[in-house]
């Protein structure tokens, strides 16, 4: 079963009102302080029934920062807008 199809029977057969098939990815980028950083981005997809909003992310370093933005209709989108700066403070 293919996560759409996940999140639809979930709603009907649980009677869930929101629900999101997450994706993780593990990256490493250069910090404002010159050195590599470890970085796991967690996107989350509510699927196509939420069109504007159906993507959302957050991206975690290793030494615990995170970083999170708006939701958004692509995972472009909400990668573009995710305050990336946010790790280096």
């Amino acid at each position: 079963m293919n996560p759409i199809d996940a999140i639809v029977e979930i709603k009907q057969v649980a009677g869930f009102y929101e629900v999101y098939h997450k994706s993780v990815f593990l990256g490493y980028r250069t910090g404002k302080d010159g050195e590599p950083q470890r970085v796991t981005i967690e996107i989350l997809d509510a699927g196509p029934e939420a069109p504007g909003k159906r993507y959302h992310c957050k991206a975690t370093s290793e030494d615990g920062r995170k970083a999170t933005g708006n939701p958004g209709a692509t995972v472009g989108e909400v990668l573009y807008t995710l305050h990336w700066q946010d790790l280096d403070l």
